[in-house]
């Protein structure tokens, strides 16, 4: 538990996306969804960092220089509420887990979803995931169970051919 002292949760530099790049990949492996993902550092630098307006941001759990955990979020919008917060990840590197890292990005972002118009944050899970349990620990509400929601994509060929 020697770790827990040492963790600094701060906003995410450029030079972090080479470290995230691979928790993501971990992430990925986790949520057996490893082909689909095709992130590089390089890519993560450039959304992320050279617009003024970036389509995401990031907090990142540093440990000694080594970033252990990271939650990367983005403003979202819904007609019938507003300004909200979408939690995109939250991850914890397997070794770190179960020292209170999760919860500490996660408030990070929580205190950014609190000044936003409609005090809103939301996130997709797994429904097999273990972290579910921690969510709904947080006070997040299934949706899924609630109001029968489902969750969509569409992408590549299949949204291609509705283009003209």
């Amino acid at each position: 538990m020697e770790h827990r002292n040492n963790v600094i949760i701060r906003k995410a530099k450029k030079d972090d996306m080479y470290q995230v790049c691979q928790l993501i990949k971990e992430l990925a492996i986790h949520e057996k969804c490893e082909q689909e993902c095709v992130m590089t550092p390089e890519i993560l630098i450039a959304d992320g960092f050279a617009s003024p307006d970036p389509p995401f941001k990031m907090f990142v759990a540093d440990v000694n220089g080594q970033i252990v955990g990271y939650s990367a979020y983005f403003n979202g919008y819904r007609t019938n509420t507003g300004n909200f917060i979408f939690l995109q990840d939250l991850f914890v590197s397997l070794q770190y887990r179960n020292e209170g890292i999760g919860k500490k990005l996660f408030q990070s972002v929580a205190k950014v979803a609190s000044k936003t118009a409609s005090k809103r944050l939301e996130l997709h899970c797994l429904s097999w995931n273990p972290s579910l349990e921690f969510y709904l620990k947080m006070g997040f509400r299934n949706t899924t169970e609630i109001n029968g929601w489902n969750y969509l994509i569409i992408d590549g060929d299949n949204l291609s051919k509705h283009v003209e």
